[in-house]
């Protein structure tokens, strides 16, 4: 087979070939490989190709010269595919949220993680500051001859939280 000339229409990597036949074929192909042919190769040169055919159009996924070895960035496209396995039966996970497939977690669930005890008991004391801090607002509001005495609780009531919290 023979490469005669790369070509883009409307966002479509395209190879026009010739058959060892002499029958001449226009193929899709990835951007990489769009690329590497275009750079690499000159009109009726020599090169072997593998693609797959589909309903008579071709799809062209690797282009070489005759002789030739895989280029490079083929082969890191390639490594670069990472399958995600379900931990229990081994069945292929669309991504690697999740460590086992759906059959198999409904049988055996996964460990959920759960939030630390220190990250917990942050979380209550800041309710507990808050929910203080509003029951002394609430108290006086109305009340604005008492303005100073609502300043000097608030800051008694923090500083008995705030002894708590650094506990």
């Amino acid at each position: 087979m023979k490469y005669l000339l790369t070509c883009k229409k409307d966002d479509k990597y395209l190879l026009k070939i010739k058959f060892d036949d002499g029958k001449e074929k226009w193929a899709t192909t990835s951007e990489e490989v769009f690329n590497y042919a275009k750079a690499n190769f000159k009109k009726d040169e020599e090169a072997t190709y593998e693609m797959a055919e589909k309903n008579g159009q071709y799809h062209v996924t690797k282009i070489l010269k005759v002789g030739a070895v895989a280029p490079k960035q083929e082969e890191k496209t390639s490594s670069t595919t990472t399958e995600h396995k379900c931990s229990d039966c081994g069945k292929v996970l669309k991504d690697g949220k999740y460590t086992k497939c759906f059959e198999c977690n409904k049988k055996n669930p996964a460990p959920r993680e759960q939030k630390s005890k220190s990250t917990s008991d942050s979380i209550e004391r800041q309710a507990m500051m808050k929910a203080s801090a509003m029951a002394v607002g609430s108290t006086f509001v109305g009340n604005i001859s008492n303005a100073d005495t609502l300043a000097d609780m608030i800051i008694v009531v923090y500083t008995k939280l705030l002894a708590k919290l650094r506990e």
